[in-house]
């Protein structure tokens, strides 16, 4: 695996993670809601609860301490240090909508990026040949799970929906301003995942021996789903015109044919 890959790799660990911790404080919020909602405790049982918690919150407390306090540093160093070549002050944060964003989209462009490579080696190059095992794993790769789950998630995917696009269009379901715009989302993420699925099944066909004519519209066509999916993420962010214009040359591989 190259370090590119590597590197993408281990952003998308690191961004399923964030996902997952939000997911978590979610549950326990819920939770503490339905107790309030049933009566509270016997008070010896409270109380005893309590000092657990207490001592819990402490402990929680010096750790999250440290960790802002690492985290606020890292942070102010790389937004102040100035470029060599730009003595031009630097904003100290940056918009945060804009942030969002980027991380959002980013996972997209992960998944352009490896159907492009791919793309080329089965139809250009003729390095990769449908049918092999190699074809398909590399478009699990590349669909980020979202044709069918790589090996490694494969069972997790029995209990939840490892689809990356899936946890995309969680993230940002509460940004859309209206319904509409919410489910033209997801239909647009489901027809992507559907790409995927009919650009998997093309590769697998080693019997019928899929054309190249045949594979390379699977490709347009997933990738052309995945930049209407794409579109859909950059709504949700209620950009004006220019800074949505500036959002997708942000991402080329995503929202320009190359």
């Amino acid at each position: 695996m190259s370090h590119d890959a590597r590197r993408n790799d281990d952003a998308l660990c690191r961004w399923r993670r964030r996902i997952d911790e939000e997911e978590a404080l979610e549950k326990t919020k819920t939770t503490s809601m339905m107790m309030n909602a049933v009566g509270s405790p016997p008070d010896g049982y409270k109380r005893e609860r309590e000092s657990e918690n207490n001592g819990r919150r402490r402990r929680r407390r010096r750790r999250r301490d440290v960790v802002v306090l690492a985290t606020t540093t890292t942070m102010v160093a790389r937004i102040v240090q100035p470029k060599p070549d730009d003595a031009r002050a630097v904003p100290v944060f940056p918009n945060l909508k804009d942030s969002q964003s980027t991380f959002q989209l980013g996972a997209l462009r992960t998944s352009a990026q490896r159907l492009h490579t791919l793309r080329e080696d089965i139809i250009e190059k003729g390095t990769v040949k449908p049918g092999t095992k190699e074809a398909i794993e590399r478009l699990q790769n590349a669909t980020l799970d979202c044709a069918s789950a790589r090996a490694a998630l494969e069972a997790y995917s029995n209990v939840r929906d490892v689809c990356t696009l899936s946890i995309v269009l969680k993230s940002v379901s509460k940004r859309f301003a209206t319904e509409d715009e919410k489910a033209t989302a997801t239909r647009r993420k489901e027809a992507a995942v559907m790409a995927y699925a009919e650009l998997e099944r093309l590769l697998k066909d080693n019997e019928k021996n899929a054309s190249a004519a045949h594979l390379d519209e699977g490709f347009d066509a997933a990738r052309d789903a995945l930049r209407q999916f794409a579109e859909s993420v950059v709504d949700a962010f209620a950009f004006d015109e220019s800074a949505a214009k500036a959002k997708r040359e942000e991402f080329p591989e995503l929202f320009f044919k190359s």
